[in-house]
């Protein structure tokens, strides 16, 4: 195991860190239950780093909604056998700051449920993007070790090899674009500010990915990735016992120019009660990477349309939530009959032609549309109740679109469907729970 000695200099700094744990600053979490809540910043957003005020309404949403469709091409890959390769989270929606290492480091990461490891560029950088922010120096930091290659946690790497001088574990993820990250498989104390009561949760030996090795599709403002699936690596996993198994958030509209992010939470404060609360069953599957719900159907102006014509006698998970696909994706057969609902909620007006991909395949003028269908989405339990903003998406001034499309292999119920709703996790009594909520105002 591979740990870096300090200077003098910077033990006075990690003396001043034990300091501020001292003084209540800095909450060193071990296996206490803790509560806090963070920032989620949506890549579109005006506060975001990635943001370009250049870009056009219309440019952004074709780019999500590309953005969608090559992340749910991968993750039928995965489902399908091909678990080595994953979903480049460049094609996620969403960045997180988390500190990395004592004294703490800041990276800004894309945060992602269709992701499990923890990575970070690293130097000595061999090969990495162009990064605008400091690269972490696991050298200045007293908390960092490398794992061996004979460990638990490096033998359940999926892709992993050793060195020859030190038996330090290395590791290799690799994303569907090409894009790889490689590097030593390590621990680390990772830190999260709370944006509400402004204190620091440390965590400490949490595994992450040392990055030497880092190319393909990252831009300059992103330092690695956070992982927030259900896989053993992801962060949510590794906080374990000490968030009681629970996180949420709150998704702020999109594509809009409110300068307000969205949050998530972490722990029992994370919980979602009270009037108008739906629960649905979570479950595992292959990989375990998503997070899988059973989907019912949907009902459109009164309608219901079965996802099922003859109902299984058993159903563990038939649709992925995620919060990093845009869209609402369904088997084109069930996507037809929910198309067919919605122009039949709206005889007098004809659907216009506006995507010239054809990727969403049902639009109409906004300037003709008075009223959009009320539509229901139906999980095991639970009846959601979706605003317009969560089932139709304006593509520019001249054109607003079904926010459903179809596609061939994984079914995926996305985040501008789950926009103002807080959506709640509780991994040890498997559900996920909702409630509609002004996310503007949290």
């Amino acid at each position: 195991m591979k740990t870096y000695m300090l200077s003098n200099t910077h033990f006075l700094t990690n003396l001043i860190i034990q300091l501020l744990y001292i003084l209540g600053l800095v909450m060193l979490v071990r296996s206490k239950s803790v509560s806090f809540t963070t920032t989620l910043i949506h890549r579109d957003s005006p506060t975001s780093p990635f943001y370009d005020p250049s870009l056009t309404l219309s440019w952004r949403v074709v780019a999500a909604m590309n953005r969608s469709f090559d992340r749910a091409r991968v993750f039928s890959s995965m489902r399908s056998g091909v678990t080595n390769i994953f979903p480049n989270p460049q094609l996620a929606n969403y960045l997180m700051k988390i500190s990395i290492g004592t004294p703490p480091q800041d990276i800004i990461g894309v945060a992602d449920t269709g992701s499990d490891i923890i990575w970070t560029q690293c130097e000595p950088c061999t090969y990495c993007f162009n990064q605008t922010r400091p690269v972490y120096k696991p050298r200045v930091s007293s908390t960092y070790n490398t794992t061996t290659c004979g460990s638990t946690t490096c033998m359940s790497v999926p892709v992993r090899s050793c060195t020859t001088n030190d038996n330090t574990c290395l590791y290799v993820v690799q994303y569907g674009d090409f894009s790889y990250s490689s590097g030593e498989l390590a621990t680390e104390t990772v830190t999260l500010d709370s944006n509400v009561s402004g204190i620091s949760f440390a965590f400490t030996n949490v595994v992450f990915g040392c990055g030497h090795r880092n190319a393909g599709m990252f831009t300059e403002d992103q330092s690695g990735i956070i992982g927030l699936g259900g896989g053993p690596f992801s962060l949510i996993t590794q906080m374990g016992s000490s968030i009681n198994g629970k996180f949420s958030y709150c998704l702020v509209q999109m594509f809009s120019h409110v300068e307000k992010s969205s949050k998530m939470y972490f722990g029992d404060v994370a919980t979602v009660s009270g009037d108008g609360v739906v629960s649905t069953p979570l479950f595992s599957g292959n990989p375990a990477t998503f997070y899988y719900l059973n989907f019912e159907g949907i009902t459109v102006g009164g309608q219901r349309i079965d996802f099922y014509t003859t109902k299984p006698t058993l159903v563990k998970g038939n649709i992925i939530i995620d919060s990093g696909t845009s869209l609402t994706l369904l088997p084109e057969s069930f996507y037809n009959r929910v198309q067919s609902a919605v122009r039949r909620s709206m005889p007098d007006i004809l659907p216009i032609h506006s995507d010239p991909q054809n990727n969403l395949r049902l639009c109409y003028n906004p300037l003709e549309v008075k009223d959009l269908p009320v539509m229901v989405v139906h999980f095991n339990g639970a009846d959601l109740e979706l605003d317009p903003i969560n089932t139709f998406v304006q593509l520019s001034n001249d054109s607003i679109c079904l926010a459903f499309a179809p596609v061939d292999g994984v079914v995926i119920f996305g985040n501008l469907a789950q926009m103002n709703f807080l959506v709640g996790y509780d991994l040890y009594k498997k559900t996920v729970s909702f409630k509609r909520t002004d996310c503007v105002k949290l």
